[in-house]
């Protein structure tokens, strides 16, 4: 299900050096995944190495190694008075090989080849979700790094079954992934996740209004689970009206379980699987990430779509997996009362 890291991999990508304390070495890691209710930390880290969803999306390839990038450069954040690095247990890896050599042959442009894809997201769907729900049903909270939006429904659905009940999400996107029902991809998990009972309220925040069909707006107007901020009506706004905004959005899904989506497309020129020239700054991020794990405490966090693959060179794959790691602290620092 899970190649588990080790200390190995632990030792090769933390570069250790006297007087200071990196996080590598003090992360918590699992002999197995049957340990992670022995484990102190309440965080469980994993990586999703896969794009079949986004492909099937007939999207840009590239996604599924921002967790090799991730990983280097939290492993070298420091342990100090900020960052406890204890609190976080690293699981390891899903890179279901055999689903991925088989869409590796596959034309996403051949009709027959697409529904395939399809059908092999639809079976990573079930790899994740029962993944997550083991997490979750030991009382940790995972985080989970890379791949295609795709991973929501798992996120939702393991969730779900574990808590034994709906998740409410909150999804910082400029697309809604709330597309037609029409064979699994990294566009319409969310739709899916309702479809199958497993999604409560779902808010969008920061939805580009030029890249969102009238068909799914009108679909949100009309229903009162389903509702969105555009990033447009963001733009002139004061720091003060932005945070405002965002608190609102928080509030407006209530006091039940909640799930928090961060789509990388969301942030202005990041390597990602659909180019943003006009989004929000890391910054910014940063600050929606924390507001929302101190005041909600979600239940999980995932970050996807950042796509080393379609980085222009060695450097913007460093600031990726770096902007991630900060990204991962952040969740961890701000969250109540751990």
């Amino acid at each position: 299900m899970i190649q588990l890291f080790t200390e190995k991999e632990r030792n090769r990508f933390t570069a250790v050096r006297a007087g200071e304390t990196k996080a590598g070495e003090m992360i918590r890691l699992l002999p197995s995944l049957d340990e992670l209710g022995k484990t102190e930390a309440p965080f469980v880290l994993m990586g999703f190495k896969e794009d079949i969803g986004i492909r099937a999306n007939l999207g840009k390839a590239g996604a599924s190694n921002a967790w090799d990038y991730s990983i280097a450069a939290l492993l070298n954040v420091q342990h100090n008075r900020f960052f406890d690095a204890s609190k976080l247990c690293v699981a390891g890896v899903l890179e279901p090989t055999d689903l991925i050599e088989a869409a590796g042959k596959l034309n996403p442009s051949n009709l027959n080849d697409l529904q395939k894809l399809r059908e092999l997201t639809a079976e990573v769907d079930q790899i994740v979700s029962s993944l997550v729900k083991k997490v979750v049903s030991h009382g940790k909270i995972p985080i989970m790094i890379g791949g295609g939006h795709n991973n929501a429904y798992g996120n939702i659905s393991g969730s779900a079954q574990a808590l034994q009940q709906k998740i409410d999400v909150l999804n910082i996107d400029p697309h809604t992934d709330y597309r037609a029902a029409e064979g699994r991809h990294s566009g319409n998990g969310f739709r899916y996740a309702r479809q199958k009972d497993y999604l409560g309220k779902y808010f969008v925040f920061g939805l580009h209004e030029g890249y969102n069909g009238e068909t799914i707006l009108k679909e949100f107007d009309n229903d009162a689970q389903l509702s969105y901020s555009t990033f447009e009506e963001l733009l002139t706004a004061t720091f003060e009206e932005k945070d405002r905004y965002f608190k609102n959005s928080l509030q407006w899904l209530g006091n039940g379980a909640i799930g928090l989506e961060l789509d990388m497309d969301s942030i202005t020129r990041f390597p990602v699987s659909a180019l943003n020239p006009s989004g929000f700054t890391l910054n910014q991020i940063r600050h929606y990430v924390r507001t929302a794990s101190s005041l909600v405490r979600p239940v999980y966090f995932h970050i996807c779509e950042g796509s080393p693959g379609q980085a222009h060179g060695e450097n913007e794959r460093l600031l990726l997996g770096k902007s991630i790691a900060y990204l991962i602290t952040d969740f961890i620092k701000s969250y109540g009362n751990l």
